[in-house]
């Protein structure tokens, strides 16, 4: 069964999402990708590169279908849109490719480490996917703040069930996504946590293997065999690199908003920031110094860390 994958990328996120892309293509074996380019500079790049199991689309063509996102887009910085603009996303795919019988949306920070198979054999259990952000014991007050599930990862069935609720999802986020927290409102995540009392068939992961973050793997015990990751005992299947920020050429926050253990960085970190700096190079061979990174001068690094070595920047 051929599987579909989407994500919005805007030129910030454009060489995570190629690192998520290359993973997939190393780890499934049979997809299509759906990347929604967020400006015409980020869709001639990836025109370029013939990307074999990409089919591009530009947000234009959401728009287009959609006047009422696309009345939202000077309200709001990329990162927020994006999250806005999900819904509008899944139903343009489903309305215009007739083959597709699901979608799963992806954030562009994600990158694969094994076989995706966990994530569709639930999918086909139910028709909606969701992950829970598994919050440590001592920071679970937090999910009244940022919501249950993460919705880094999202898996819909097409069938009537799953378009009632995107169409309210697309609604709700229109209406109000910002990173900011409001009661009872914060991205495009509050608005998931009633979801399984709301809607038929929601299913909820529970290989922690899927969708493991900074904040989840707090604790946890973290080991490589031969080439597999494994978090207490569970194959990694993808990691989600939310709070990574791309600072220049070498310079990385890893995540800047918790301290990430020793083993973490060893083992999950600094293999993707090699990736990441072998991406730049790639990228820049199509389009010279495309993104050159942040270069925030006054950001105070939490996990910083540089191919020319580590330190801080106090």
């Amino acid at each position: 069964m051929t599987h579909y994958y989407c994500t919005v990328l805007s030129k910030g996120y454009i060489h995570r999402g190629l690192i998520l892309y290359n993973s997939l293509k190393k780890y499934d074996q049979d997809f299509h990708f759906f990347f929604i380019c967020m400006d015409d500079e980020v869709n001639l790049l990836l025109e370029r590169m013939t990307l074999d199991r990409a089919i591009l689309l530009n947000m234009k063509q959401i728009e287009a279908q959609d006047p009422e996102l696309a009345a939202i887009k000077s309200t709001c910085n990329d990162k927020e849109y994006i999250w806005s603009s999900k819904g509008s996303v899944f139903l343009y795919l489903f309305r215009n490719y007739s083959e597709l019988n699901h979608i799963v949306w992806l954030d562009g920070d994600i990158e694969f480490y094994s076989d995706p198979e966990p994530i569709f054999g639930e999918l086909r259990k139910c028709s909606i996917l969701l992950t829970e952000e598994r919050f440590v014991e001592l920071d679970s007050g937090l999910n009244d703040i940022y919501g249950i599930f993460n919705t880094g990862l999202m898996g819909f069935e097409k069938n009537v069930n799953a378009i009632n609720c995107i169409e309210w999802f697309r609604s709700k986020c229109i209406e109000w996504c910002y990173d900011r927290v409001e009661p009872g409102k914060w991205s495009d995540q509050m608005y998931v946590n009633n979801w399984p009392v709301m809607f038929d068939e929601v299913r909820i992961m529970k290989d922690i293997g899927v969708n493991v973050t900074a904040w989840n793997i707090q604790g946890a015990d973290v080991s490589k065999v031969d080439k597999d990751i494994y978090i207490n005992g569970e194959r990694l299947v993808f990691y989600h690199y939310s709070g990574l920020k791309f600072m220049n050429y070498s310079e990385f926050d890893l995540c800047s908003y918790i301290d990430l253990p020793e083993d973490v960085k060893e083992l999950i970190y600094k293999p993707y920031i090699e990736k990441y700096q072998n991406i730049i190079n790639y990228v820049d061979g199509f389009i010279d110094s495309f993104y050159n990174g942040l270069n925030y001068k006054e950001h105070k690094y939490l996990n910083y860390y540089s191919l020319g070595g580590e330190g801080t920047n106090d």
